[in-house]
């Protein structure tokens, strides 16, 4: 295909008299700082069921549908919405919100990727391998724009920043900050050959701004593969004009009479897309209590661009597009550097201790393992959910309680993670309350688990395998205290009761 880049140059050129419009391209509006290289946090703990990508896919796959189906608000399980804000009368861009409501589960920038691209695929018919490569630039993109409302006024229709709030306008790097202040944009392209609202603006998501963010490699790799996607709707929309144009010839009239003009008339400016907020409300909300019936697209709307719109259009993206291949060519015959002989792994320290670092904002941490002759961090673990700051040594490693109950399919359970990298050696299968008590009796620990009717007391292995389970309801405030006749704690009613210590079944009440 590149091959053709130099006579398809020439044709473009040719089409608008060799002058250029004005593009959408965010070139230098707003000169962003820091973010270099966009790392999201996503959740690392235990699960209930582990969601395959088709079932995860399937929300963006119904998001898509119903808006293809012509309506410009969807919805799937009061979590997750789409929210269509466009104007074909305006320069600026028109988008598509994503909007994550406060009881979406998504806890991993994948999923959310895989969303995105079921969504792409379902609307504007992109490929799966297309879908997946630009739902991850459209993620990156909102990052970097996070909350940068200068920008999305600037770049944007009104109607877009009106339905943003410097608290939700893009994503957080942090899964806990999504659910109810997420909303992704999606920016929109008018074009001749799809329609208006027909794609997604490739260039935008790509813009110089958001490539500042990304590595060499495989950055370069994904800016190549970009490339193309973008040089192949170019062609496809090359084929378009000529198509409009053929179409567009005017037939022999008689002297005095008036051809028709090739061109579409642009539509009136829509009116607001009623969701909640509206298009043209001035103080959106962050939140969305109530879902407004779906509106549907006007039937009246015309199919695609003007003509001579489309012509400028294409040869600016053409011309941006050439400039983004030297720059890419730039890239990969820049000298490289010598590769340094990789250095021997470290050996373990002699004197290490776990420790478990929390996180204010989200109550939750994750084990350090620290060289406490050196005092500093040998290893992390990539668990980032655990919920006590309590690191008891058990079976082969450390006992923690980790997980999160606010994210799809997510459990809080025991686990132990190895001394030495902080990896997961063992998982337990019951749930347990987060502030559950543990307490390593013998070789088994007792905790708090829940049962039929609340919390009940546990008892698990070295490998976390749950070996009795008691049936009386118990306080979530309750003492464990483990001797060898009996364990104490404490009633939901408010008893203090004798446990047997191997059936755990209620032997007796504690008398005052």
């Amino acid at each position: 295909m590149r091959k053709s880049r130099f006579a398809l140059s020439l044709l473009l050129s040719a089409l608008v008299g060799g002058s250029l419009a004005a593009q959408t391209v965010a070139e230098d509006v707003l000169k962003a700082q820091g973010l270099q290289g966009i790392e999201f946090k996503n959740y690392v703990g235990p699960h209930k069921v582990i969601e395959s990508r088709a079932s995860i896919q399937g929300i963006g796959t119904e998001l898509g549908r119903q808006i293809k189906g012509g309506a410009l608000h969807a919805e799937y399980g009061q979590k997750y919405r789409i929210v269509r804000v466009h104007d074909a009368t305006s320069e600026k861009l028109s988008a598509d919100l994503l909007i994550l409501g406060p009881d979406a589960g998504v806890d991993n920038i994948r999923n959310l990727n895989w969303i995105v691209s079921a969504y792409l695929q379902q609307e504007f018919g992109y490929s799966v391998t297309d879908a997946d490569l630009l739902s991850d630039f459209v993620t990156r993109y909102n990052a970097f724009y996070r909350g940068k409302l200068d920008y999305i006024q600037a770049t944007f229709i009104p109607a877009v920043g009106e339905n943003v709030t410097a608290e939700n306008a893009g994503i957080a790097l942090s899964y806990t900050d999504w659910p109810g202040k997420t909303r992704l944009l999606i920016p929109l392209r008018d074009s001749l050959s799809k329609g208006l609202a027909g794609g997604l603006n490739t260039e935008e998501v790509s813009n110089k701004d958001v490539v500042k963010t990304m590595g060499d490699q495989p950055a370069l790799d994904e800016r190549k593969k970009l490339a193309d996607l973008k040089e192949a709707e170019i062609v496809q929309e090359q084929k378009a004009i000529v198509q409009a144009e053929t179409k567009a010839s005017p037939a022999p009239s008689a002297p005095g009479t008036t051809p028709p003009s090739p061109t579409t008339t642009p539509p009136a400016k829509p009116a607001p897309v009623p969701s909640t907020p509206t298009a043209n409300s001035t103080a959106p909300a962050a939140t969305t209590p109530t879902t407004p019936a779906p509106a549907t697209k006007p039937t009246t709307a015309p199919a695609a661009l003007p003509l001579d719109q489309a012509k400028q259009q294409l040869a600016a993206r053409d011309q941006a597009l050439q400039a983004e291949r030297q720059d890419i060519v730039k890239q990969e015959t820049k000298p490289t550097p010598a590769t340094p002989t990789p250095a021997a792994a470290p050996a373990k320290p002699a004197s290490t201790a776990a420790f478990v670092k929390m996180t204010e904002g989200s109550k939750t941490g994750q084990l350090w393992i620290v060289d406490t002759a050196a005092n500093k961090v040998w290893k992390k673990s990539q668990v980032n959910s655990i919920r006590q700051p309590d690191a008891l040594t058990f079976g082969a490693g450390i006992l923690v309680v980790a997980g999160d109950t606010k994210v799809d399919n997510g459990a809080i359970r025991l686990l132990i993670l190895s001394p030495d990298d902080g990896s997961i050696l063992a998982s337990g299968t019951d749930d347990v309350a987060a502030d559950t008590p543990l307490v390593i009796s013998g070789a088994q620990v007792l905790a708090l688990a829940k049962g039929t009717g609340g919390l009940v007391l546990a008892a698990f292995d070295a490998n976390l395998k749950t070996v009795a389970k008691g049936t009386d309801a118990l306080s979530s405030l309750t003492d464990v205290v483990s001797t060898a006749s009996g364990i104490y704690v404490q009633s939901a009613g408010g008893t203090v009761i004798v446990l047997d210590p191997t059936t755990l079944k209620k032997k007796a009440a504690l008398g005052e």
